[in-house]
């Protein structure tokens, strides 16, 4: 029984790349057992130009939640990937994308059945998750992360006793700060990364507390142009088509319309990369090696104070011996020689 497969994955809404990586979960790894914690975006509906960031609000980014948990329980179904239960995985505290863009971008939800809505959307709580991963024994639960660290952290502050649970954690996270980063007309970010940034208090809890090993997979290997794909029609050129393909390609037009033209028309290089699909090819050891350069790591800081707010989304870290003391981390520096190759057959293989 110990020796079965577990996975959490905790993944964000609304990007398409969030139900990738759940796909890529459930296809290479069909026996497992996979449980789903969806953290919300902070938004706030109707909000003009002049609404700040910080101006979001509780039952706007509630509802969108929800919104995501139906969409995710009915887009996996086209991969006969049947998600019953998405539990609560909280909403991030901050946003770097101005509310305005975040609604146009994301909730055009047109593939979803809006009388399913009224029944599908609930979200299950974070104390049935919690006693749920109790049931099993110590360090036997991997971990996958697509998005800020909010779910994963209140969990454990809710019930520290979950974290013995945890055998690793992989996670599309942090940057090296030598790729440019997507930009919405404010400063540019450097070495800020968006999931770090929308809960720099989760990431440091997360990063320094937890025991067990944490795989990053920072910018600098989803942002590589040879796993790019220009358009939302490139992408479903690449991949077999089918019922689920078309689904997907659907979001991934819907994306790029509001999300990556605008800025790939004065970037030609901005494209579509299905970032957090990486937490998923970590968290199999033999994908990891064959496709990313992984170093083992010292994180040396997590900026999360106030006066540490400029910083919030950096990831101070350097590489180090593999046999230095304390939790083990690691972070990927690059794709392999061949990864890129590799990447793209093991997306084909995943919707097939």
């Amino acid at each position: 029984m110990s020796e079965k497969q577990r996975i959490v994955a905790f993944i964000d809404a609304p990007d398409p790349d969030n139900f990738v990586q759940l796909v890529a979960l459930a296809k290479l790894n069909p026996d497992a057992e996979m449980h789903v914690a969806l953290t919300g975006r902070p938004v706030r509906f109707n909000a003009s130009r002049d609404h700040k960031n910080w101006q979001w609000d509780m039952k706007s980014s509630r509802m969108a939640q929800e919104a995501s948990a139906m969409r995710i329980k009915n887009f996996l179904r086209h991969f006969g990937v049947n998600i019953v239960r998405v539990f609560d995985g909280g909403i991030a505290p901050r946003t770097l994308v101005p509310h305005w863009i975040h609604f146009q971008e994301y909730y055009k939800f047109l593939d979803v059945d809006p009388i399913a809505a009224i029944r599908h959307s609930e979200l299950e709580s974070q104390e049935d998750l919690a006693a749920l991963l109790l049931e099993y024994p110590e360090a036997s639960v991997q971990v996958a992360v697509g998005g800020p660290m909010t779910g994963l952290h209140q969990l454990v502050v809710r019930c520290p006793e979950v974290a013995s649970r945890f055998k690793e954690v992989h996670a599309m996270f942090a940057t090296w700060g030598n790729v440019e980063l997507m930009q919405f007309g404010d400063k540019p970010r450097g070495a800020l990364q968006f999931n770090v940034a929308c809960d720099p208090q989760a990431a440091h809890a997360a990063l320094l507390g937890l025991d067990c090993p944490v795989y990053l997979m920072p910018t600098e290997v989803t942002r590589v142009k040879e796993i790019g794909f220009v358009n939302a029609q490139a992408l479903r050129a690449a991949l077999p088509d089918n019922d689920g393909t078309r689904a997907l390609y659907h979001l991934y037009a819907l994306w790029y319309d509001a999300a990556v033209k605008p800025r790939q028309d004065k970037n030609p290089d901005e494209l579509i990369f299905i970032h957090d699909l990486v937490a998923a090819l970590s968290l199999d050891a033999s994908l990891r090696k064959t496709i990313y350069d992984v170093v083992p790591v010292k994180i040396t800081g997590v900026p999360y104070l106030p006066n540490e707010a400029d910083d919030w989304g950096k990831v101070l870290m350097k590489k180090c011996r593999a046999s230095q003391k304390g939790p083990q981390r690691f972070a990927a520096t690059g794709l392999t020689r061949g990864g890129a190759e590799a990447y793209l057959s093991v997306l084909r293989r995943i919707f097939e």
